[in-house]
């Protein structure tokens, strides 16, 4: 009879040899909350878009024409969403429209746009002569 308790005396012991105390799991979980968290810190906020973040020196003549076009759709839709305000301020109408034109991803854009403009009246004040 002694044999039996002392098998499952053995058996127990077996058994919490085996399994891990809390404390060194508790302690995993910690290492590995730790190890996310400074990967989490690291990494930036706002993952960027590489279509619209592109090298200047990068774009193809096709993505440069495609995108100037979008651009001058977009200018075009903001600056009438802005003409429908009522009661606005000149200071504020002006403040916002070079806000439209000068937004980050417009800027090349709208130098584009400007060039293309002033080509364009240039032969038209030549031919008028």
């Amino acid at each position: 009879m002694e044999d039996i308790t002392s098998n499952t005396d053995i058996s127990n012991d077996t058994n919490d040899i085996t399994s891990p105390p809390k404390n060194i799991e508790s302690y995993i979980e910690n290492q590995i909350e730790k190890k996310i968290n400074s990967l989490l810190e690291s990494l930036p906020e706002k993952l960027p878009d590489e279509k619209l973040k592109k090298d200047t020196y990068n774009i193809t003549i096709y993505e440069l024409y495609k995108n100037t076009l979008q651009t001058t759709i977009d200018i075009i839709n903001d600056i009438t969403i802005l003409n429908n305000i009522n009661n606005i301020d000149t200071n504020v109408y002006i403040n916002k429209l070079i806000n439209i034109l000068t937004t980050e991803d417009r800027k090349l854009y709208v130098g584009i746009i400007l060039i293309i403009l002033s080509f364009v009246l240039y032969f038209i004040d030549g031919a008028s002569v």
